[in-house]
């Protein structure tokens, strides 16, 4: 489980920010603590020598008693990164120690963690148009239940059925390839049921294709 959780990483560089206070806990290259991500995404391994930094300092480490201790001022490619740095507020060991924020939505930072926002966030979305057909307050629950197997098309039909071994036909009108489509509106047995109930609602049109 350590090991899975290992190759998440990635991932979960997308999801934290560091506040910095004091600076000592948030690396400078590895931390997002600009809001652009890793410095070291951005410069590359070249970056390190252009500003001056090792890889592994800190935050606190890129200042001295006068400012940031930084480079790149005069670098045409690093000028506008130089500036950014600069106009941060220096870290203070009054302020307490660095925090960690999580990402719980679109620039929304906060120093909890939320598994379900952070699932909400990374989740495949998929349209549900017929969710609230099926499932509704006043819904009875195996009318319910049988409907979103049918939309699903995990019921016990012969087309599933002979899958298994057994056959079975249609018990109303005795067709022996019996699916979901043919059983609902395609025999014509339950499709005169449903069209002399349809024609009651005004403007109302019957169609046997189940899509």
């Amino acid at each position: 489980m350590w090991r899975k959780l290992l190759k998440l990483r990635e991932v979960a560089y997308d999801f934290f920010r560091m506040e910095v206070k004091d600076g000592k806990s948030t690396h400078f290259w590895f931390d997002d603590w600009l809001g652009k991500g890793r410095l070291i995404d951005i410069t590359g391994a070249v970056g390190t020598t252009y500003l001056g930094l090792p890889r592994r300092a800190t935050v606190s480490e890129a200042m001295n008693q006068t400012g940031w201790a930084i480079r790149g001022q005069r670098s045409r490619h690093h000028h506008d990164l130089y500036a950014e740095v600069v106009a941060q507020p220096l870290p203070d060991p009054h302020l307490g120690r660095d925090v960690v924020l999580w990402k719980h939505g679109e620039d929304d930072y906060r120093d909890s963690f939320s598994s379900a926002k952070t699932w909400d966030q990374i989740r495949l979305r998929k349209e549900t148009v017929w969710s609230k057909v099926v499932w509704f307050a006043q819904g009875i629950p195996r009318f319910s239940f049988i409907t979103w197997l049918a939309v699903k098309n995990r019921l016990s039909t012969g087309d599933r059925m002979r899958s298994w071994g057994m056959i079975q036909c249609c018990t109303l009108c005795g067709e022996i390839n019996e699916t979901r489509d043919h059983l609902f509106f395609a025999c014509p047995y339950s499709f005169t049921v449903w069209h002399s109930m349809a024609n009651r609602i005004p403007e109302a049109h019957t169609d046997p294709d189940w899509q």
